[in-house]
């Protein structure tokens, strides 16, 4: 009886399994081949899957407001317009000096009185551009971005206070020591500032900057003082990935040329206009 029973099951069983063989040929092989022409019509001629490509609009060409206000306030703070355009894969770096006037009013004096909101709105209306986002930068969140870029070569000039002259490589220690540095002229130190973070972007691996830009975003936001949102950085977000993973990405600064008096310094209309030319400002 035992064996009667034994031999029943395999009966059954060997007929069973013939058939799912049959089964999963019959759909398993349609469905592979139907998967890997969607594959194949979705690879392009670097065999690279082309869904994911990023393609850059007018949408991805941004006018960031940065200030640095140094831990300790009796030294000067710096401002710095950041124009980015993944269309010509470029930065644009604008230095604005403290002693530039918005009417009567130096920009320094604005950003005292009233911090980085006020200081925008001046700033607007000085460059007769529209700032998209701002950031107001501590020592920490700027030491951060600079290790995150790598730091910089830079020629220091002499006497400037814990600073030894010549040309060197500055990491973030030493790059806030030179662009707060008491004993730096302002119409020098103004230039200094968008020289060393062009170069310093300039000369960054632009896939190590983006392989970390999630680290180096995530960590600066929770330090300063900003308009710029989660949803702003993921809008933003391969646009800049995009501009540092080319070959041929460009960092520049453009200084704002003027006429400077015992008041401060005036920006000069017809030099505006050839520098928002330059940068793309609007």
């Amino acid at each position: 009886m035992t064996l009667f029973k034994k031999r029943k099951k395999e009966s059954v069983a060997i007929p069973f399994l013939i058939s799912m063989i049959i089964t999963l040929l019959l759909v398993g092989i349609p469905v592979f081949n139907l998967y890997n022409r969607m594959v194949t019509d979705k690879t392009g001629a670097n065999g690279g899957i082309e869904n994911n490509i990023f393609k850059p609009t007018d949408a991805n060409e941004t006018t960031l407001l940065f200030s640095y206000s140094p831990n300790d306030k009796s030294l000067r703070p710096s401002f710095l317009i950041l124009r980015t355009s993944a269309m010509n894969k470029s930065f644009t770096f604008i230095p604005v000096s403290n002693d530039m006037l918005c009417g009567s009013t130096k920009m320094g004096d604005i950003y005292k009185k009233g911090g980085i909101i006020e200081l925008t709105k001046a700033v607007e209306k000085t460059f007769e551009t529209d700032i998209d986002r701002y950031m107001d930068l501590n020592d920490e969140a700027l030491t951060v971005i600079c290790d995150s870029l790598g730091g910089v070569s830079f020629t220091v000039p002499d006497g400037l206070k814990g600073l030894n002259e010549g040309t060197q490589y500055l990491y973030s220690d030493f790059i806030l020591k030179l662009i707060s540095n008491p004993k730096y002229a302002e119409d020098a130190r103004t230039v200094a500032t968008g020289n060393l973070f062009a170069d310093m972007v300039s000369g960054t691996s632009g896939s190590r900057a983006a392989d970390i830009l999630d680290y180096t975003y995530n960590k600066v936001i929770n330090m300063v003082e900003t308009d710029i949102t989660s949803i702003d950085y993921d809008n933003q977000k391969d646009a800049i990935d995009y501009i540092f993973r080319s070959n041929s990405f460009v960092s520049t600064y453009r200084v704002p040329a003027g006429k400077g008096t015992e008041q401060g310094f005036t920006l000069d209309k017809n030099a505006l206009k050839q520098l928002k030319a330059d940068s793309g400002l609007r």
